[in-house]
């Protein structure tokens, strides 16, 4: 095995997660699982936490949610998950932080809570890309997390038409948080483009302004979508 993942694995093990998001990420989980149990009134559900077989016989995404939720168990791997929060695309840690996501929208069932979360992660998206446009060693990443940022809008859309069949005046509550993000998100898209000049070549500058085009089309139909809604 490589000396430098040697190196960064010990280091993970002196890793200590902050105390109030180990707490609201266990608590969110265990207030998941017991909804899901009452919902679909399975009690057996409880025993995978405790059978590693019966994982073989659940849905894929929910055996894969509930393996993570048994190593959460283990303090040294929710520091890992902690230290994961604040990585970005290409770092060693941020398939564990895209993993911790995916477990989420799993566990996440109501219309209104999974539409909340998917703008949540458009608004990381964003985040991750505005702090990658300073790292040109990373262009492929940052031309990865800009379609996944629009990938993610197109998610925040289908949501939010979901809620609205649902419960209108819930779809038009967090209609209203989407339009505030998008001015930001705009904002941040078009400075963004901008600067690629400044720190890669014409070549790649041209391939990820394409991207960048795409997802601030995206993002205008997503602010259409919002405000018929608010009408």
């Amino acid at each position: 095995m490589d000396k430098l993942l040697l190196r960064k694995i010990k280091i993970l093990k002196k890793v200590r997660p902050d105390t109030s998001w180990l707490m609201s990420q266990r608590s969110f989980l265990l207030s998941e699982i017991s909804r899901i149990q009452e919902t679909n009134k399975k009690p057996s559900l409880v025993l995978p936490l405790f059978n590693f077989n019966l994982l073989k016989i659940l849905k894929p995404s929910f055996a894969i949610a509930l393996a993570i939720i048994i190593l959460l168990t283990s303090f040294a791997t929710v520091g890992v998950i902690s230290a994961a929060q604040n990585t970005l695309p290409g770092d060693f840690l941020y398939p564990v932080k895209t993993a911790v996501e995916k477990v989420q929208l799993t566990f996440t069932t109501s219309q209104a809570s999974r539409t909340k979360l998917s703008i949540k992660l458009a608004t990381q998206r964003i985040d991750e890309f505005s702090q990658l446009i300073d790292k040109p060693e990373k262009k492929t990443d940052l031309k990865k997390t800009v379609k996944k940022f629009t990938q993610q809008l197109v998610e925040v859309q289908e949501n939010i038409d979901k809620l609205k069949e649902k419960n209108a005046q819930k779809a038009a509550e967090l209609a209203k948080l989407i339009e505030s993000r998008t001015p930001i998100y705009e904002e941040t898209l078009i400075k963004s483009s901008e600067q690629l000049g400044y720190i890669i070549s014409e070549d790649d500058k041209k391939e990820i302004e394409q991207d960048i085009i795409q997802a601030l089309e995206q993002l205008n139909k997503t602010k259409q979508a919002t405000e018929e809604l608010l009408k």
